[in-house]
């Protein structure tokens, strides 16, 4: 074929077809949108007779259509869990999926495998509904005064982030009045950032502390490391030591010499701007 402008001799004017850049076959790798995925080489599929349809959106709706379904007035509910005579029908499924405690009472030879009706007496109704909110929405207010606990039934149903958020907050939040018992509890629950939160709180207030019976009923370990750890003379660690000695002399009379053993080694390390 040749351009209506064609030239005298056989040369002709390319048109403007001629000039245009080869068109490529169908070759379609992704797409941000959908999930369209088409190769145009040998071995690979043709675009003008099928291809591979991903939606990138499936996981996420059906996760949401499958909570939807099981808040719509406990459909499906296939559990009934009673806490202090508080009945919450429940889906192994959604509680399996967030839980490894609960992952693992339904698939072990456990009696609760099969049951569909289980009592739970380690936790408070209060707290187990916190627990449930967080579970099936993925939110839960938390509150000072249920917050220890909800820390450590977090920890025993292994809900890792909400546990870790608890221990933030405990963290932030740590008194004087409750500083022992959050050390305690965080030495119980091997959580290395909130017992040292809970230390330092407690050396820089041991004068006010070591009369309570928090103070007088703590583990020798626990009051070594809060020695170990530096207490400022301000804070008189001697006295604290003879109350705590005092308070079950008996019992605890050998363990002076390690404390002030310990105390001394301390001052020492703090008077020398070093650690111990």
């Amino acid at each position: 074929l040749f351009s209506p402008d064609a030239r005298p001799g056989g040369q002709s004017t390319p048109s403007a077809s001629s000039s245009a850049p080869p068109v490529r076959s169908p070759s379609m790798e992704s797409s941000e949108e959908g999930g369209l995925s088409v190769g145009g080489s040998m071995g690979e599929e043709n675009y003008f007779l099928g291809y591979t349809f991903t939606d990138r959106s499936h996981s996420s709706r059906v996760v949401k259509s499958i909570m939807d379904l099981c808040l719509e007035d406990g459909l499906f509910a296939d559990v009934t869990i009673t806490v202090d005579s508080k009945e919450f029908h429940l889906h192994r499924l959604v509680l399996s999926a967030q839980s490894s405690f609960f992952r693992s009472m339904f698939t072990s030879n456990l009696k609760e495998s099969h049951n569909r009706a289980i009592e739970l007496k380690d936790v408070s109704a209060t707290v187990f509904q916190l627990l449930i909110d967080y579970i099936y929405h993925g939110t839960i207010k938390l509150r000072v005064e249920e917050l220890q606990d909800t820390y450590e039934m977090a920890d025993m149903y292994q809900l890792t982030a909400l546990f870790e958020e608890c221990s933030r907050f405990l963290s932030r939040t740590v008194e004087i009045k409750s500083c022992l018992q959050v050390m305690w509890l965080a030495d119980r629950h091997s959580d290395q950032e909130l017992y040292t939160a809970a230390k330092h709180c407690a050396k820089i207030h041991l004068a006010q502390l070591h009369q309570t019976e928090e103070f007088l009923n703590l583990p020798l370990c626990l009051l070594l490391d809060i020695i170990k750890d530096g207490v400022p003379s301000s804070q008189n660690p001697t006295v604290a030591i003879e109350s705590w000695i005092n308070h079950n002399k008996v019992e605890r009379e050998e363990f002076s010499c390690i404390l002030q053993e310990n105390l001394k080694i301390a001052r020492s390390c703090s008077d020398l701007g070093t650690a111990c």
